[in-house]
């Protein structure tokens, strides 16, 4: 892993307020994208981790296994400080449910969920309102991947991939975050044959993809790529995100792919 060059010892973070407008009040998110090596993480982990969380990262665990965790939980308290600043992150636990869903615990953040990937030293967390469920994915675009995502993917998906722009290992994993986020948004993860996460439709934007899923109309997400990182956030269909939100995040998913790196 390497990190910037000018400093590799210190932490990139980019925070994005989002406000989600459906059918009744203006719901308030929010969204974080976090990467840090892992001495540093480990030097200033008594600052963000709750104890439970701590008990977690233990010197057995490998350290690629270790950042994970750490980076994951980082981005999540970040994004909760967007939410509710005066909160020490310390007093709020994000523990691992009976489907090792992050589950969010702690005085003042009642009915709020949170979502969270990593991939390698750089990790999303989106927290939200549990009236609004949201699911978010981050993955590497990987050329050797591309056996695994087409054994993995039905043909009607494979028809979908071959429409988009780009090259076939970056189409095929926007489609299998898609699916990934999906899965974290119904709290079900990969436990559930995956055709029935099957995405059923794209819509190209000039900031990203929107895409609907061929088995849950009430759903639709957004896929952004930059360099080799790909990431996808769920969310329901009649919530609207600012188009000044996706380009926000895009231009952070930038610069996290150009300066951080595996």
């Amino acid at each position: 892993m390497t990190g910037p060059s000018a400093e590799p010892s210190a932490p990139f973070v980019h925070t994005l307020p989002l406000t989600l407008t459906g059918r009744g009040e203006p719901l308030y998110a929010s969204l974080a994208l976090a990467a840090a090596p892992l001495d540093w993480l480990d030097a200033n982990s008594e600052k963000f981790l709750h104890p439970d969380e701590a008990a977690l990262v233990t010197d057995r665990l490998h350290a690629r296994r270790r950042h994970g965790l750490l980076v994951g939980r980082y981005a999540a308290k970040r994004a909760l400080a967007m939410l509710h600043p005066a909160i020490d992150p310390r007093a709020l636990a994000i523990r691992p449910g009976v489907l090792e869903q992050p589950v969010l615990s702690g005085a003042g953040v009642r009915n709020l969920g949170v979502s969270l990937s990593h991939a390698g030293p750089v990790a999303v967390a989106v927290v939200f309102p549990e009236g609004c469920p949201m699911g978010i994915d981050l993955e590497r675009v990987r050329a050797d991947a591309v056996p695994l995502l087409l054994s993995q993917s039905p043909e009607a998906e494979r028809r979908l991939a071959a429409c988009l722009d780009g090259p076939e290992p970056e189409r095929l994993m926007r489609l299998w975050c898609l699916k990934e986020a999906l899965s974290k948004t119904l709290r079900c993860g990969l436990t559930v044959p995956l055709e029935l996460l099957a995405v059923g439709s794209v819509e190209p934007h000039p900031t990203g993809l929107w895409a609907g899923f061929a088995n849950f109309a009430q759903y639709r997400g957004l896929s952004l790529v930059a360099g080799d990182l790909a990431a996808a956030l769920v969310l329901p269909q009649t919530v609207t995100l600012a188009p000044a939100d996706w380009a926000a995040w895009q231009a952070a998913l930038a610069e996290a792919a150009r300066e951080w790196r595996e």
